[in-house]
């Protein structure tokens, strides 16, 4: 069991990170004005890129990447490891229905959600698969919108999502009724420099006399 020093630490390397994020995030915003006056540029980076739902998706595709889910086996391991969960929190609702549980409003509106958008059918997976070539990882509008459901509405994802294409770290492509996105190398670039700096908070204060 970890001692309290070292929980600790691990909660102000969360905070850190949170924060170290979004300065790099807000960092690219800045070199990335377009026609924005500086007031719309505050205003853009206030509340569409140092956000938690920007974090969620910057992390997301990082992580998605240093996993191996541009190979299309990997992705399916991933979207059966997130309709379990997705299964798991919905399942609440018919404990909620049983009396087994009580739901706040809140939450219960997150579970109709996940219920209504956010599992992968096995033709969906399928169609995600065949999107990837090992390369990198690509994802439709749709697809991100049900692994994000776990933490923001549709609506904001979108918002989001465009704020990153906006700013560099997210590539889109326009294919019929299909929109696509995938990282770009300024994104894997961030999320692992802010890891790397994070890390050496996380080695054992004795380390050194070992």
């Amino acid at each position: 069991m970890a001692s309290r020093e070292r929980r600790v630490r691990i909660l102000y390397t969360l905070w850190e990170m949170h924060a170290k994020l979004q300065e790099a995030l807000e960092a690219e915003a800045r070199t990335r004005p377009g026609e924005m006056t500086a007031y719309e540029l505050e205003t853009f980076i206030e509340q569409k890129v140092t956000t938690d739902q920007t974090d969620w998706l910057v992390q997301f595709f990082w992580v998605l990447g240093a996993l191996g889910c541009a190979g299309p086996e990997r992705m399916a391991e991933w979207i059966n490891s997130h309709n379990e969960l997705v299964m798991q929190e919905v399942a609440k609702l018919e404990e909620e229905k049983q009396n087994k549980v009580t739901l706040g409003r809140q939450y219960k509106r997150k579970l109709w959600r996940l219920r209504s958008m956010a599992y992968f059918s096995e033709e969906i997976k399928k169609a995600c698969k065949d999107r990837l070539d090992g390369s990198i990882v690509v994802l439709s509008l749709s697809d991100i919108e049900r692994f994000m459901a776990l933490h923001m509405d549709a609506t904001l994802c979108r918002d989001r999502l465009d704020a990153l294409v906006r700013i560099g770290l997210l590539e889109d492509e326009q294919r019929h009724n299909l929109r696509l996105f995938r990282p770009t190398g300024k994104l894997d670039t961030i999320v692992a420099d802010v890891l790397d700096t994070l890390d050496k908070r996380l080695v054992p204060s004795d380390a050194s006399t070992r």
